[in-house]
Order: C-alpha cells, then structure tokens, then sequence
C-alpha cells in the first residue's frame, strides 16, 4: 500500500468512528457461548481495557441478551483472577527474601570461612551472591507492580456500566 492509500483508509475510519468514545468496549456475540462469557471474550475484554485510563469509567457494550448473565460471570472470573494475582504477589515477596538472604549469606561467607576467602573462590561467590541479590530486585521492584497494575485493571473492568449496542438502543 502506499502512503496515500493509507492515509484515506485513515480519514474513512476517522468519519465512520467520530462517534465512538474512548472509554467503551464492544464484545461481539462470539464473545458468548451458552449466554456466558467465553475465555476469548475475557481476554479481548482485558486488552481492551488496557487503553483505558482508570479514571473512566468503562462502558461494555454487548448484545442485551447477555447483560442479565454477564455481570455474573465477569464477577466470577475476575474474583478467580484476583485471587491468583494476590497469591503471586504473596510467592513473588516470599521468593525476593528468599534470594536476597541467600546472596547476602553468600556473599557475606569470605568473611566467615578460610577456605572462601581464596582470590578465584571468593570471585565466584560474588558473582553468584549478585546473581542471586538481582533477582530479589527483579521479582520485588520489576514483578510486582506487573502484578499490582493486572489487579488493578480487573477491578477497573469490574467497576464498568453494562450497555446495550447503540442499534438495539435505536430500536427500542
């Protein structure tokens, strides 16, 4: 494609869209099965949300059919998710002490024990007691707030308002 063919792609989706907002989120009817949310629709819905300051509130919009069912099922899978996310939390703090107190006992043997205090033997220790200290900081200081921001996202999506499509609102 050329540059101009995709800047008129652009300014055709820009008219056909004026109207839509940035807060919203549109499942589609493949998005159910049997009435209920299927795994697909959740992730859809979750990436979604992702573009969504948390400010806002969230507007899903689906087939009335399914807003009966759907509040519950999302209530369901959410709880499961921020359950999970509250023990990784859990394992995650649990495993960065873990590391940090092994790399400071390694690191800290030297000191202790003759035999470590050899040149290449004491090198070694330093490099593995690093290794182990950096991955305390890694689960701590970069893995936890992945999992924080992933909880704070589902109560995001858990707070929304559950809307009609805009035809069906037409319609009616």
């Amino acid at each position: 494609m050329t540059k101009q063919q995709l800047k008129d792609t652009e300014k055709r989706l820009k008219l056909k869209f004026v109207n839509l907002k940035h807060n919203e989120i549109v499942l589609r009817e493949e998005d159910f099965e049997d009435g209920k949310l299927t795994k697909s629709g959740y992730l859809s819905l979750k990436q979604q949300s992702d573009y969504i300051p948390t400010t806002e509130t969230i507007e899903i919009r689906m087939p009335k059919a399914y807003i009966k069912d759907f509040k519950e099922t999302l209530e369901y899978v959410g709880t499961k998710e921020l359950t999970r996310i509250k023990t990784d939390i859990r394992d995650a703090n649990i495993f960065a002490l873990i590391f940090f107190s092994v790399g400071l006992l390694l690191i800290s043997l030297p000191a202790f024990i003759e035999f470590f205090n050899t040149k290449i033997i004491n090198d070694i220790l330093i490099i593995v007691s690093w290794v182990f200290m950096w991955a305390a900081v890694e689960k701590r200081f970069f893995g936890i707030p992945v999992l924080k921001n992933r909880r704070i996202n589902i109560l995001h999506i858990l707070s929304s308002n559950y809307l009609p499509y805009k035809k069906e609102q037409l319609m009616e």
